[in-house]
């Protein structure tokens, strides 16, 4: 069973009162019921040898050897007292590690730590309060009380100061949004702290039912989940009461910040999207938001379509039934029309990006490389030239580099899903290096070009009939 823990570092008793701030501490504890079990005091040499203290008898005795006593009197035993011998200064790193490391030494997981700051210098308590925060993480202790006495008179008072403490968790909670992009911590931190602000909670409801749906993928309900987070920004807490309030109340501003981009893209927030989840470490999410979107919003900005022959194509395969035709467009010519060099497309293929020699790699599943700027540029003058396509000429090297853009997407969501290069043997110029920088420089830059071609809009060449970018196949051949 965990013990209570009292730790403090031992004030010399001051001559001129008849009590020392320490006793203030242990007071405090034996009136809220939570008489500690061991009491874990730095005790420096002026504690430890210097009489100062004068008995009742006229004897002197040491400040230590006072406070023995005044735990007897008490009722504590003096036994519940392990002195950790420190010197008079601990103003270097080498005597502080020393000081710490005994006293994490004494403190079993399980225990609950109450912290007395009322002696030593300033660093004291924070070395006191650092070494609570390590036992909470590292054992599972948790800090019940933070106190501190000083002395009134002859009398010492103590001050519960534990919601200061407490602030610690706060930091750990915003910490753990801007570096994750979940707000769960921040919203067990306010019912711990029994805040009740409708306005808050439902700002930490909405922004944790956002990152939930980007963390499974769930890409049809993020508009909604951001025009959820706009409304709640907008509405006014209450006014401030304490710390923990107006800390929130700094942090809606942050939010409001955070968001910006999200909240002012509209309908067309993929790049914030991506943008948000590289940032957050959200990388198969950024792929998967880019492998579902990125089609369509690419044809909403620059203008490329299959011809008659390429939607007939297209209307052949069963996958693609239902669906519109800007993901097998990009998925298909982009992707893997350059795959296959057999057959009716045998005219049109130009590189070979396949990765995978047989049914037995890779678990069954197909594994594509990543082709370069010319051998993007050989392959779209044949499927051009082969009547699959029509463009808007002046949008080519666009083009190009959407098409080359997606195929990184695609084999990086392959690699991750099913098995890395090295675990294949695929040592190929057309692998891309599976780590998460790597990931992220490309997101970063995919991120970049699909601002860059925001401002466009689809110039459809004179003579031709633009396809719906929503239009389904196969639901009848569109007129061109």
């Amino acid at each position: 069973m965990g013990r209570d823990v009292l730790l403090l570092y031992m004030s010399p008793k001051n001559p001129k009162y008849t009590t020392q701030t320490n006793e203030g501490a242990v007071r405090y504890l034996i009136k809220e019921k939570e008489t500690p079990d061991c009491i874990l005091a730095l005790c420096s040499e002026t504690v430890r040898k210097k009489a100062v203290v004068e008995m009742p008898d006229g004897s002197t005795c040491t400040t230590l050897e006072y406070f023995r006593d005044a735990l007897r009197r008490v009722g504590i035993p003096a036994e519940r007292l392990v002195v950790i011998e420190v010197p008079d200064s601990m103003d270097d790193e080498k005597k502080q590690f020393q000081a710490i490391s005994q006293l994490l030494e004494k403190i079993n997981e399980g225990d609950t730590l109450s912290i007395d700051l009322s002696g030593g210098m300033r660093d004291t308590a924070m070395l006191l309060v650092t070494a609570a925060r390590c036992m909470r993480d590292l054992r599972g202790v948790q800090t019940r009380r933070v106190i501190y006495a000083e002395l009134r008179g002859e009398e010492p008072v103590a001050h519960d100061r534990t919601q200061l403490y407490d602030l610690f968790d706060f930091v750990t909670a915003m910490d753990a949004f801007f570096s994750t992009g979940t707000a769960q911590k921040l919203k067990s931190y306010l019912w711990s702290e029994g805040e009740k602000d409708p306005v808050l909670h439902t700002l930490l409801t909405r922004i944790n039912q956002f990152s939930e749906d980007l963390a499974l993928c769930r890409v049809q309900k993020l508009n909604d989940d951001l025009n959820q987070i706009d409304q709640a920004l907008k509405e006014t807490p209450e006014k401030s009461q304490n710390l923990t309030d107006l800390f929130f109340r700094m942090l809606k501003d942050r939010f409001s910040t955070e968001f910006a981009e999200l909240l002012s893209s509209g309908e067309k927030a993929l790049p914030a999207l991506v943008s948000w989840c590289a940032d957050h470490g959200m990388y198969q999410q950024a792929l998967t938001l880019l492998c579902e979107q990125m089609p369509e919003y690419v044809c909403q900005h620059l203008f490329v379509q299959p011809t008659s022959k390429g939607w007939d194509y297209l209307a052949d395969q069963k996958q693609n039934k239902g669906k519109p035709w800007v993901y097998p467009l990009f998925h298909f010519h982009f992707c893997r029309l350059a795959l296959l060099q057999k057959g009716r497309w045998k005219e049109v293929c130009t590189t070979n990006l396949c990765l995978t020699k047989s049914k037995d790699d890779a678990g069954g599943n197909m594994l594509f490389g990543v082709a370069n700027d010319e051998e993007m540029h050989k392959y779209l003058n044949r499927v051009l030239a082969s009547d699959q396509l029509v463009i808007d000429p002046a949008i080519r090297p666009q083009l190009e580099q959407a098409a080359l853009h997606y195929q990184c997407v695609m084999q990086y969501r392959n690699q991750i899903n099913h098995a890395s290069a090295n675990d294949l043997g695929l040592q190929s110029k057309h692998v891309l290096p599976l780590d998460t920088e790597s990931i992220k420089e490309t997101l970063q830059k995919i991120t970049a070009y699909l601002n860059e071609i925001r401002p466009l809009k689809r110039n459809v060449p004179q003579d031709i009939e633009e396809i719906p970018v929503d239009a389904a196949i196969p639901a009848g051949t569109p007129a061109r």
